[in-house]
């Protein structure tokens, strides 16, 4: 095991120590503090974006927003934190262990993360371990480790933490799930997961250039931040109405514009997966281009979710209808990123899915956006427990 932080501890020490310490009440100003500390110097990494809006996640006026609607909910009653979370972030998406630990130590918890070793040399952990010196108390509770598929240190942390928090694909949850956790300790899972876009095909024919580069804009974002590899990002597209080629032709010059860098693998990856999915009945029509390729269906089997490769590949769908989407939504989906529709369609469109799919839709450029509720689960709820004083 690599221990980043506490500096020069051995992991049994280390640990003893964290559950030593007093909580934090909820919104404790030094860690308040720390959040700021943060924000400063994520909106400063440009050359990172995800990580830039994870600073604009972080800035003053959104913690407080929080602060106000959890005081407001919580109102004449006793709340703190549940003690120790145990948080395993996921490889393919560096910034996400920071929201969970975030709201996390805002609820008052000592934590402890375990990141990838993918994310070792990266930039927003050296931040991190910068700042952590500053705020004595937030720094005596918290551990940032890293180790490979030990299931004795697993275990360990499992047993010494009251919420644990796994990030990872269905293999990782279930594999981690058969790893006890202490009596009282609570859990929550973010599996796979799999999203779509929603397009207006009237809509998009009437936007006019500008409008229309907005749009581009904001569904590269969506798209390739993360690779199309974050569990929000849409890899199905789905036209309400009949698609609009144009949209496909001003995607691929904005792509060009952004210099999108395409790496061999990706680009090797995208084309066999192509060929494999060209040989499915559901499969109309195959068109691979440099920058993206679009797979056009006939239908949306469950299991084409589980062939996406990422990297600038599109499912493509046609409905006549918005209510019509109802008959693709299985439990794996999870955002639905949407363009041209209004709240009272998609509150209509909720109400007519019968699966366990689909907890969060957003305009198209707000697919990646992290919210305290995630999901369907509010982190604040989970993180913290009410004490009963009569």
């Amino acid at each position: 095991m690599k221990i980043f932080w506490p500096k020069n501890v051995n992991f049994e020490d280390a640990l003893s120590k964290l559950n030593s310490q007093k909580l934090s009440k909820p919104f404790a100003e030094e860690i308040i503090a720390f959040t700021q500390s943060l924000s400063k110097r994520f909106v400063r990494m440009r050359s990172m974006p995800e990580v830039v809006a994870l600073g604009y996640w972080l800035r003053k006026s959104n913690i407080k927003q929080m602060q106000a609607e959890f005081e407001k909910v919580t109102e004449g009653k006793v709340i703190r934190g549940r003690g120790t979370a145990f948080h395993i972030a996921p490889s393919n998406v560096d910034t996400i262990f920071v929201y969970s630990w975030m709201l996390s130590l805002l609820a008052g918890n000592r934590n402890v993360i375990r990141i990838s070793s993918k994310t070792e040399k990266n930039e927003l952990l050296q931040v991190i371990l910068e700042e952590l010196p500053n705020f004595t108390s937030v720094a005596e509770q918290i551990i940032i480790c890293t180790y490979g598929h030990d299931e004795k240190a697993t275990e360990v942390l499992s047993l010494a933490c009251h919420t644990r928090v796994i990030w990872g694909g269905d293999e990782t949850v279930k594999t981690i799930r058969h790893i006890p956790l202490a009596p009282l300790a609570n859990e929550l899972v973010f599996p796979d997961r799999f999203s779509l876009a929603i397009l207006n095909s009237e809509k998009v024919k009437l936007l006019e250039n500008e409008a229309l580069d907005a749009l581009l804009e904001q569904f590269y974002n969506d798209v390739f931040w993360f690779d199309q590899m974050a569990c929000s990002s849409p890899r199905l597209v789905v036209w309400i109405g009949e698609k609009i080629e144009s949209f496909w032709t001003a995607f691929e010059r904005k792509i060009q514009i952004k210099q999108h860098e395409l790496l061999a693998a990706t680009q090797v990856l995208k084309y066999t997966t192509s060929l494999q999915l060209a040989a499915e009945n559901y499969v109309e029509k195959v068109k691979p281009i440099t920058y993206f390729s679009r797979i056009k269906l006939n239908d949306v089997p469950a299991n084409v979710r589980e062939q996406h490769c990422g990297g600038g590949l599109f499912l493509e769908y046609e409905v006549e209808k918005l209510k019509d989407l109802e008959q693709t939504i299985i439990d794996k989906d999870q955002t639905i990123a949407y363009f041209g529709f209004e709240k009272v369609e998609l509150i209509d469109l909720v109400d007519t899915i019968s699966t366990r799919g689909i907890d969060r839709i957003v305009p198209i450029g707000q697919a990646l956006n992290f919210d305290g509720v995630w999901d369907g689960q509010s982190f604040l709820t989970s993180f913290t427990r009410e004490v009963i004083i009569l």
